[in-house]
């Protein structure tokens, strides 16, 4: 996300909504965007045919938790989409940079973390879920990096969010590595080992952060030894009070989705912080056609 300038909200009658917009607004106030859409979404938690309020109640509702200067110079539209395919026609159609989305808590076993997860990984733009309760801060981030070109992305959408949403801007990146098999029979002890992997990781990332802008950043890399990296992450976000966990997708190969399901999936369906999934736009608009085009046709 270069530069956020159509924002969507996706309200689901459901808890979270609050706090979906609270950071909505927060994201307003930072970037500016020139237009917002406001969805009322239907068939994620509720039934498809749970009614949907009135266009006016949306935007009062909308506009309530926007700030009076800005809401007076933006354009604001209100819509309804009912099932994910329709939830993602409507990022692709309006052409937006960010959604917003609220969520119940992941102990909630109504939090159908996997509808999240499928919505991030198949939306055309950003994608920023946000849990019941979360306080609507983006100040102190948690950033995965592996020294990919998506994680850098990620990165340094993180450093422009903590410098523009308030508060002393913090960022962190945990950059999880595992040992290999069979690194006893090399003669070496479990910590010698994870000496020497961390030493080559960290090797590996300074190269990719040479260059980097941390200016006027609290910037720290920790490196983590641990197999899952998701817990690793949700570990370090409890432990230093992180705002917002942040990692970029790999766009839409069917490798990618492989790899993307296995760390993004495990952050987005127990994450107890909002999570922001960065994206290059317009990388799975192909992905994303075909996946509409299955439910439009499914034989």
């Amino acid at each position: 996300m270069e530069q956020l300038k159509k924002l969507g909200i996706y309200l689901t009658a459901e808890p979270g909504d609050d706090e979906a917009l609270a950071f909505a607004a927060l994201l307003a106030r930072a970037e500016k965007p020139e237009s917002i859409h406001c969805i009322h979404v239907r068939g994620i938690e509720g039934p498809a045919e749970t009614p949907i309020p009135s266009p006016e109640a949306i935007q009062a509702q909308l506009l309530e938790a926007l700030p009076a200067e800005f809401a007076a110079s933006t354009q604001v539209h209100i819509s309804a989409a009912t099932g994910l395919p329709e939830i993602l026609r409507t990022a692709r159609d309006c052409d937006l940079d960010l959604l917003v989305v609220g969520r119940r808590l992941p102990t909630d076993q109504l939090g159908l973390g996997s509808v999240f997860y499928r919505l991030a990984r198949k939306t055309p733009c950003d994608v920023l879920v946000v849990p019941q309760h979360a306080h609507a801060h983006l100040n102190r981030l948690l950033v995965l990096v592996d020294g990919s070109e998506h994680s850098l992305m990620a990165l340094r959408t993180a450093l422009r969010l903590a410098r523009s949403t308030g508060g002393p801007p913090q960022v962190v990146v945990q950059s999880v590595f595992d040992l290999p098999y069979g690194y006893r029979k090399t003669g070496m002890t479990m910590q010698e080992a994870i000496r020497q992997r961390e030493t080559l990781r960290r090797k590996e990332i300074e190269a990719c952060l040479a260059g980097l802008d941390t200016s006027g950043v609290d910037f720290q890399a920790v490196y983590t030894c641990a197999r899952d990296a998701a817990a690793a992450a949700h570990n370090l976000a409890s432990a230093d009070h992180m705002d917002a966990i942040v990692l970029g997708s790999r766009g839409a190969t069917l490798p990618a989705i492989a790899l993307l399901g296995g760390t993004t999936e495990r952050v987005l369906l127990n994450a107890p912080t909002p999570v922001l999934v960065v994206k290059r736009k317009g990388e799975t608009f192909g992905f994303l056609d075909a996946v509409l085009a299955q439910f439009k046709n499914p034989d």
